[in-house]
């Protein structure tokens, strides 16, 4: 393995508390009030967007490669089972010198498991990581929510 360099900023994706994929940046110009403003629950709520939309696509070339039109299921033979009985939970966090400043987490029981288990988002890290560094390096941020002060 290689050594990584860590930086000041970084988000991690989990299951069930597992880490499935941890990256490290850095920030120009990063301010500070960022922090505490709506704009990191936007952020947060973005970046869990992009991973359902990745997790979705797969999900359906997955479900579409054992799709068989010419088969016809019989009523009895579906199995109904109730697909929340063991949750798996995603979470996405953002972490500032080790600090959690921004935490989503999401249900991934919407996906077949062989989806949900062989998660691979490289392809999203830039997006996620430009978001975030685009998001923590505004001038100007919403501070305010329903006349309160966050």
């Amino acid at each position: 393995m290689k050594k990584v360099r860590e930086e000041r900023f970084e988000f991690i994706l989990y299951i069930n508390g597992n880490i499935i994929c941890q990256r490290y940046f850095n920030i120009f110009n990063f301010n500070t009030r960022s922090i505490r403003s709506l704009d990191m629950k936007e952020l947060a709520d973005y970046c869990v967007y992009m991973i359902e939309v990745d997790l979705r696509e797969k999900a359906e070339d997955y479900l579409w490669g054992y799709h068989n039109p010419y088969v016809f299921q019989k009523p009895e033979e579906i199995q109904v089972k109730d697909v929340f009985e063991n949750e798996d939970i995603f979470a996405f966090e953002i972490k500032i010198d080790k600090k959690s400043v921004a935490y989503k987490p999401f249900s991934g029981n919407f996906y077949p498991p062989k989806v949900r288990y062989t998660v691979d988002i490289r392809k999203s890290i830039p997006k996620i990581i430009r978001e975030i560094q685009k998001t923590l390096s505004q001038k100007k941020y919403e501070t305010k929510y329903l006349d309160q002060t966050l």
